[in-house]
């Protein structure tokens, strides 16, 4: 058996190897489910004061906006937002969009992060929200 040059533990390696590649592959390729980890299409926000006012002001247009902790159905309520309350956007949304029914209205619309004029932060449907105060 000394004189075999392909030894079990080389054989023992490349198995393993080739089933490692293969699981490697599989975890590219498989679809992700929205309620993972979401992947934003914002960058980091750098801390400083002057980053901190960069926001877009958008306003409820729906009678009762849930925020929520996560940015899917699925998450828990944090708290409802009244019509017409004001909200800061600082540009964080989800990379993919979700169809929801709004007052009868089907939407087709991504998660955004906001904060509310009191500081509370939470996720919210963007169909929920406009830039015009309605």
């Amino acid at each position: 058996m000394a004189d075999n040059p392909i030894r079990l533990e080389i054989i023992v390696f490349f198995l393993l190897a080739l089933i490692f590649l293969m699981w490697s592959f599989k975890q590219c390729n498989a679809e992700r489910d929205p309620r993972e980890r979401p992947r934003t299409e914002r960058k980091k926000r750098v801390k400083s004061k002057k980053a901190d006012r960069e926001y877009s002001t958008l306003y409820v247009n729906v009678d009762s906006l849930n925020m929520r902790t996560g940015p899917h159905l699925d998450s828990m309520v944090v708290m409802r937002i009244p019509r017409k309350s004001v909200v800061e956007f600082y540009g964080l949304r989800t990379s993919f969009r979700q169809k929801i029914n709004i007052n009868n209205v089907a939407r087709n619309e991504p998660w955004v992060y906001i904060r509310t004029k009191n500081g509370r932060e939470g996720w919210v449907y963007a169909g929920g929200l406009s830039f015009y105060k309605n």
